[in-house]
């Protein structure tokens, strides 16, 4: 083994002793710890094989607006203290949602009032083109009378470069309980499917089953957000490749 094999090696071995450190991981370490992962400690839907496995990446949840009418209407997402006791959830009666992910979104709405969460993703898909170039309303209210509004126009979250023309990823962190909701224009006959991916979720049932309270994930990354692609063709073995 040469001298440079020899440094390479003993680069490895200090990088991997140094990732159990959790000084130097912080808060981040939870990202990728098994036994955090778990939204809810009872081997639910994060799991990814037997007890004690649990996936690391987000799971989303997924939710369908439909506008059967040729006109548009507006639409609301969650708002539990608002909106729960409204019929179709606040929705005019000719919006059909559901959600594509398993359960109903009778249950989804109560579950973001006793087990909030922060998102960190976003996903909208469409193949109606005006619906991608709304602009999304995030609202909370309290109990105090509290209230503030933060628009997401969609049309500037567009990767430049990508491909599908019905889809716009956004990474933004938005904290949802029982006092937030959005609010949009769902244009007339469209279809909208918008794919939330928590990265916190705080559970009082995952510290009865003697978890952590806020478990957390990572949202996975769904495009190269203006990375443009790089090829590379080469005639050459890679070792072949010398600096000039």
């Amino acid at each position: 083994m040469n001298s440079i094999e020899n440094e390479l090696h003993g680069y490895i071995a200090g990088t991997e002793r140094m990732s159990g450190y959790d000084g130097m991981e912080g808060d981040m370490s939870y990202f990728d710890d098994d036994d955090m992962s778990y939204f809810d400690d009872d081997d639910m839907s994060y799991a990814t094989g037997g007890a004690g496995r649990a996936m690391n990446v987000s799971q989303p949840y997924v939710i369908q607006y439909v506008n059967t009418i040729a006109a548009d209407v507006q639409a609301i997402l969650f708002g539990y203290n608002d909106f729960f006791n409204v019929a179709n959830f606040g929705n005019v009666a000719t919006t059909t949602v559901t959600t594509l992910q398993g359960g109903t979104y009778a249950r989804l709405i109560s579950q973001s009032n006793n087990k909030p969460f922060k998102l960190g993703k976003l996903r909208f898909q469409s193949t109606t083109p005006a619906q991608l170039q709304q602009t999304l309303q995030i609202n909370h209210v309290d109990a105090n009378g509290n209230q503030y509004s933060t628009p997401l126009n969609l049309a500037i979250e567009r990767d430049a470069y990508q491909q599908q023309p019905d889809i716009i990823d956004v990474n933004r962190a938005v904290t949802v309980d029982g006092n937030t909701f959005m609010t949009f224009t769902l244009i007339a006959s469209a279809t909208l499917v918008i794919s939330l991916f928590p990265v916190e979720v705080l559970s009082s049932k995952a510290k009865l089953n003697g978890g952590a309270s806020l478990n957390r994930a990572r949202a996975p990354r769904l495009s190269g957000r203006n990375v443009a692609p790089v090829i590379i063709q080469t005639s050459q073995g890679v070792k072949g490749i010398a600096k000039g």
